[in-house]
C-alpha cells in the first residue's frame, strides 16, 4: 500500500516538474526581437516594432504600418564545471521556439490620428511551454541560464505618442502558475488511489516605458516589474491506517525574472546610429528556486524538518553598448547592420559550502542584418541575429571547514559558451 501510494505522489511529482509556469525569461536572457538581440539586448532607445513590447513600448507609437512578423530562434549551452568530483560537461539541451509579433496602429481619428499602437510579441517554445527542476543543491547546476531559457514568452504593450518628440507607453509580461493538490488515500474496496485538482493561474508584471527624440538624439527609458512563476502543490495522504505522512509540498519557483530599470542614449551620425546605456537588475529580492517540502505547522514552527540552504543573491548593473549601419541597397530595398557588447556580472556569490549552484559573468556579443523592401516589391522584412554568451570562467574556492565531502572540494572551476541565433520574416500591410 505504501509504495503504490508513493508511486502515485512521485509520478504526480515528476509531472509537475516539467509543467510548471511560464515566463519571459528567454526575453531576460537574450532580449527580445531581432533588433534588440542583434545589440546585446539594447533596444530601449532605438528598437522598432514587435520588439518594443519588451524593449520599451513608447516606441510602439512611432510605427505607423500595421506589421506580422513569424520566425524562429535557437540556443545551444556548452557548460562545463570542472574539478574534484565534477562531471566536467554539464550536459544541457539546446532549446528552439517560434515568434509571432503584431504590431497595430489604432484608427482613431481627430486629436489621436496617428497616435495610438498596439503591439504583441511572443516566443514559444517547440518542445516545451516550461521546464522547472529542482535537483540536489550539491549536484553542479547553472539555474539561471538553462531551464529559464525554455519557455513561453507573451508581451503586450500600447504606445502613445504626445508629440513634440515624446511617447509614454505601457503594457505587461504574463504568466501563469500552477496550485493545486493530490489526495492519497484508500477507497471503499481497500484499495490507494489518487484524487489530483490543479489549476494554472494567470499573473503578470507591468511594463512602463518613456521615448524623447530630439533632432538626432534618442533618449529610452523602461522599467519591468519582477515577474515570478511559482508552483506548488499539496500531496496530502490520507487513511493509510496507522501510517501517518505529513503533508507534501512539491513546490518552488518555476521562472524569475528580476525587476529591472533600463535606460539608453542613441545618437545618430548620418548613416550610422551609435546606442549607450545599462541596465539595473534587482536581483537581491529573489531568495532561490527551491521551497521546503515538509514544512512545520504554526504550532510548532521549530519542528525538525529540513529547511531549504539560503542563497544570496545581488543587485547588478548590466552595461551595454550597439550600433545600427544603414545601406541603401537599391531604390526599392535598404539594409542595416548590427552590432553589440554587453557584460552581465552574475548576481550569485561564489560557491564555497556544499551548495553547486553555479553562475559566471558573461562577455555578450552580438550582430545582425535586416533587410527591408519597398513597393512595388512586397513589403516585407528579413531579419537575422547572431549571439554569443562567454561565461568568464570563475574559481569556488571550498571551504575547508565544511566536512570532507563537500562537493567538489578543494575547488571547482565554472564556465561555459551559450550560443543563439534567429532568423524573423515579417510583412507590412
Amino acid at each position: 500500500m505504501l509504495r503504490r501510494a508513493s508511486l502515485s505522489v512521485f509520478v504526480f511529482a515528476a509531472t509537475t516538474a516539467v509543467s510548471a509556469a511560464t515566463t519571459a525569461s528567454p526575453a531576460e536572457l537574450y532580449g527580445f526581437g531581432p533588433q534588440p538581440q542583434a545589440m546585446a539586448g539594447a533596444g530601449a532607445a532605438v528598437a522598432r516594432g514587435f520588439a518594443t513590447t519588451y524593449a520599451n513600448p513608447a516606441l510602439l507609437a512611432l510605427s505607423r504600418d500595421r506589421q506580422l512578423s513569424l520566425g524562429y530562434q535557437a540556443a545551444t549551452l556548452a557548460l562545463k564545471a570542472e574539478g574534484a568530483n565534477a562531471p566536467g560537461d554539464v550536459p544541457e539541451e539546446g532549446v528552439g521556439g517560434t515568434f509571432i509579433g503584431v504590431v497595430l496602429p489604432l484608427p482613431f481619428g481627430g486629436v489621436i490620428e496617428d497616435r495610438l499602437t498596439l503591439g504583441l510579441g511572443t516566443y514559444t517554445p517547440t518542445q516545451l511551454i516550461a521546464r522547472a527542476r529542482l535537483l540536489y543543491p550539491e549536484r553542479p547546476q547553472f539555474p539561471l541560464l538553462t531551464d529559464r531559457a525554455q519557455t513561453l514568452n507573451f508581451n503586450l504593450g500600447l504606445g502613445v505618442d504626445l508629440g513634440h518628440g515624446l511617447q509614454l507607453g505601457a503594457g505587461f509580461l504574463a504568466l501563469a502558475e500552477l496550485v493545486g493538490t493530490v489526495v492519497v488515500q484508500t477507497d471503499t474496496s481497500g484499495r490507494v488511489g489518487t484524487v489530483v485538482d490543479d489549476q494554472l493561474i494567470a499573473t503578470y508584471a507591468p511594463i512602463f516605458g518613456a521615448a524623447y527624440q530630439v533632432e538626432d538624439t534618442q533618449l529610452g527609458v523602461t522599467w519591468r516589474g519582477a515577474l515570478e512563476g511559482e508552483f506548488d502543490v499539496v500531496v496530502d495522504v490520507r487513511d493509510l491506517g496507522s501510517l501517518v505522512v505529513p503533508s507534501l509540498n512539491i513546490a518552488g519557483i518555476a521562472q524569475y525574472d528580476p525587476m529591472a530599470l533600463q535606460a539608453e542614449v542613441g545618437q545618430r551620425f548620418s548613416r550610422l546610429t551609435l546606442v549607450a546605456g545599462a541596465t539595473w537588475k534587482h536581483w537581491s529580492a529573489f531568495d532561490g528556486f527551491q521551497r521546503a517540502t515538509v514544512r512545520c505547522p504554526s504550532a510548532q514552527p521549530d519542528c525538525d524538518a529540513l529547511r531549504v540552504q539560503p542563497i544570496e543573491f545581488s543587485d547588478v548593473i548590466v552595461p551595454r553598448v550597439g550600433a545600427l549601419y544603414e545601406l541603401e541597397l537599391s531604390a526599392v530595398s535598404r539594409a542595416e547592420l548590427r552590432a553589440g557588447y554587453a557584460f552581465e556580472p552574475s548576481p550569485l556569490q561564489e560557491q564555497t559550502g556544499t551548495r553547486n549552484t553555479l553562475d559566471n559573468d558573461r562577455h555578450v556579443l552580438a550582430v545582425g542584418y535586416g533587410v527591408e523592401l519597398f513597393e512595388p516589391l512586397p513589403p516585407i522584412t528579413l531579419d537575422a541575429f547572431y549571439q554569443v554568451h562567454l561565461l568568464a570562467p570563475r574559481t569556488h574556492a571550498k571551504d575547508a571547514s565544511v566536512p570532507s565531502n563537500n562537493p567538489g572540494a578543494p575547488e571547482l572551476e565554472s564556465k561555459g559558451v551559450v550560443q543563439n541565433f534567429g532568423l524573423i520574416l515579417g510583412v507590412k500591410f
